[in-house]
């Protein structure tokens, strides 16, 4: 009996140390459900693994690879681009998923670094509306990021603040397609020593899409990280395929992955959708 008893207290420790090494969680007072007005990235209803910091009278959130945030917001006026003030000092992203197991993606935006200044631009969102109310989970990439405050820009707002900075894409040659189904859309934001690329399929069918593939040919650089999607080299392309939870496209829906660029790509560069 002793032997036995001893054996569940040390369980009861092990589960004890499980928790206290458990990542941190934040919980809010109230959710956000006032989705249109700029809301303080610290406010956010849960914070996981994220640092709240204050530098200059600035009080913002500071996160990490993987470190995510959610809140609940009503969307009711829809939804055409998202506003965000950040700081970063590599290129870095942000993902948005409705919050469930399995979630599909509400936006994803690649971020380019800010010099060590708080800069606020926006980025459109092409999820399908499908509701009034999203649960969502934003999570960081793989580089650090720094949120001070973001809004969601309602489908009949006029006009987006004239401060807002806009990102340069770089022109990219596209194959055409022959046929109706999935089309292409590839924005490469381009910085001094490389660039980074955000991938959007979209079926154009009136039937689900199964499956894709993108060949990118390579060039004088090399293609050092991606995200949202499988990479292999083959002969001289880089070949992407979908990952399991975004290998089916509904009609009029879209999917995205992206990669970072290291080195020279001159003007464009050369891709195909299969």
């Amino acid at each position: 009996m002793k032997k036995r008893f001893s054996h569940i207290i040390c369980a009861g420790l092990a589960i004890c140390m499980i928790f206290t090494l458990a990542a941190p969680i934040t919980v809010r007072a109230e959710k956000n459900y006032d989705a249109y007005s700029t809301t303080e990235a610290e406010d956010a209803h849960y914070l996981y693994d994220c640092q709240v910091k204050t530098e200059d009278d600035t009080t913002y959130l500071a996160m990490k690879q993987n470190d995510t945030f959610s809140d609940y917001y009503c969307l009711d006026r829809g939804y055409k681009s998202f506003e965000l003030t950040y700081r970063a000092k590599t290129p870095t992203s942000l993902t948005a998923r409705i919050y469930r197991e399995g979630g599909p993606s509400f936006m994803y935006i690649l971020l380019e670094p800010t010099d060590g200044k708080f800069v606020t631009k926006t980025y459109e969102i092409q999820y399908p509306r499908d509701r009034y109310y999203y649960d969502l989970i934003f999570s960081c990439g793989r580089a650090d990021l720094e949120i001070d405050s973001y809004r969601f820009i309602a489908s009949d707002e006029e006009n987006v603040d004239e401060n807002v900075e806009e990102t340069e894409d770089t022109p990219v040659s596209q194959a055409a397609s022959e046929e109706k189904g999935n089309t292409i859309k590839c924005d490469v934001n381009k910085w001094s020593n490389g660039g980074s690329a955000n991938v959007v399929i979209t079926n154009e069918s009136n039937n689900t899409s199964e499956g894709w593939k993108v060949k990118v040919k390579k060039g004088d650089f090399k293609i050092d990280c991606f995200w949202s999607a499988n990479m292999v080299e083959e002969d001289d392309y880089y070949i992407f395929t979908p990952c399991d939870w975004n290998k089916s496209i509904c009609p009029g829906d879209s999917v995205q992955f992206g990669f970072n660029i290291n080195g020279n790509f001159g003007d464009s560069i050369d891709y195909t959708l299969e």
